[in-house]
């Protein structure tokens, strides 16, 4: 039977970057799939947010917690942000980098940078391929399909993790990462929205409070548990865009969000805009708070939560009436009812866990010749570009230390 070098399991970013950068063609590519890099397509809202250029160790302080920074260090250092633009550039690949440092492809189209990996695999893409069994054996690896077996020197795993599992990431890799003998810390959805009970913004779904401040607090406590200043997306449901999604790991079910609806850098700070917008002479209350930035639909809405006959203008709006609308404005409180599961969750947190993987080479620490690269490992960062660039990292690593 026919030796391969190294057989990579799974076509996402991983996996397809981890083929781009072989020395060796004796190789193969098997995805489970009918078709590769179906994750990659629906990033960065269809453009593929590729990386960002951040350094390496502010790029590291997005990631879940001290033992994942630790962890994908190596792996950054060896390709950092800036080499995986040149990587893309100098192959021909067009990129643009945005004012926020994100960097998407030039055609802003998704599609480009997927068909660009598949086009520069050295091995050759098998889909559509269910896994049976892998058998680690003295030479190398034994992986038995329901279609075929195939030996090989050395396997990556980069199946993905459990999120969007429409585009093939459905946590199959953990159960051939077990059967190897590792262990895998319980998976749960990252990076994903918030629905709120009594919901008032149906009607703005769609609309977003830019640099909005936001504070997380569990249930009975009254120390917010995380606070940030970044963008929230009102749903059909409840909240999400950055904000809600860089804390969505951290909340839970009946905890409390508190959000300034205007750009603010805190709650009081907030409350002095609106305060300030309110002593404008004789203006109709919504008019008062659309000088804050405030989208018209928004500011009609907090008349009405806070009793307000729209004809009431700045001038004859009573004391507590005013309170009650700058409470609303600079510091909204809602409860969270549940966070959406993986259908809708851009990232997994949970994976292979990190202490059985050489981090300066992604080998087993149990299993020589097994590699493992991007999100089938615990890790999970924001979103801006974190969990590719990982993934790319990961995989430029794994691909150096091949054993011959």
């Amino acid at each position: 039977m026919h030796m391969y070098d190294v057989i990579i399991i799974g076509g996402g970013a991983a996996g397809l970057f981890a083929s781009a950068n072989l020395t060796t063609t004796n190789a193969l590519l098997l995805d489970h799939a009918q078709e590769v890099g179906k994750k990659l397509l629906i990033t960065g809202g269809g453009m593929c947010n590729l990386t960002n250029t951040l350094p390496a160790e502010a790029f590291l302080s997005h990631f879940g917690n001290k033992q994942q920074r630790n962890f994908l260090l190596p792996a950054l250092q060896n390709l950092p942000t800036d080499s995986v633009y040149e990587w893309f550039e100098q192959r021909g690949l067009r990129l643009l980098v945005r004012e926020d440092g994100k960097v998407f492809p030039q055609s802003l189209d998704a599609h480009d940078v997927r068909d660009f990996l598949v086009r520069h695999s050295k091995a050759p893409i098998v889909t559509g391929v269910q896994i049976a069994a892998i058998t680690k054996q003295d030479a190398g690896f034994l992986i038995e399909t329901t279609s075929a077996t195939y030996e090989t020197k050395n396997i990556i795993l980069a199946t993905g993790g459990m999120s969007y599992p429409r585009t093939g990431s459905d946590g199959s890799g953990y159960e051939l990462a077990k059967a190897l003998g590792h262990s895998i810390v319980p998976p749960k959805p990252a990076l994903v929205a918030v629905s709120i009970e009594t919901y008032p913004f149906k009607h703005l779904a769609g609309n977003s409070v830019r640099n909005a401040w936001v504070s997380f607090y569990h249930n009975t406590e009254s120390t917010a548990y995380d606070q940030r200043q970044k963008d929230v997306l009102f749903t059909h449901d409840g909240l999400s865009g950055p904000a809600i999604l860089c804390a969505s790991r951290l909340i839970a079910k009946q905890d409390r969000i508190k959000l300034s609806l205007i750009t603010a850098e805190n709650h009081s700070e907030a409350e002095q805009a609106v305060l300030r917008a309110l002593n404008a002479p004789k203006k109709l209350i919504a008019n008062a708070l659309k000088e804050t930035g405030m989208v018209s639909s928004l500011a009609q809405t907090l008349v009405e939560m806070a009793g307000i006959d729209k004809e009431t203008t700045t001038a004859t709006l009573d004391k507590t009436r005013r309170k009650a609308l700058v409470q609303l404005a600079s510091a909204m409180e809602m409860t969270v009812s549940s966070t959406k599961g993986f259908q809708s969750a851009m990232v997994t947190s949970g994976g292979v866990d990190l202490a059985q993987v050489n981090r300066k080479t992604m080998e087993s620490n149990l299993t020589e010749g097994l590699f493992f690269c991007g999100e089938v490992l615990d890790y999970d960062g924001e979103s801006g570009g974190f969990n590719i660039q990982a993934a790319f990292s990961t995989a430029y690593l794994a691909v150096k230390h091949l054993h011959n």
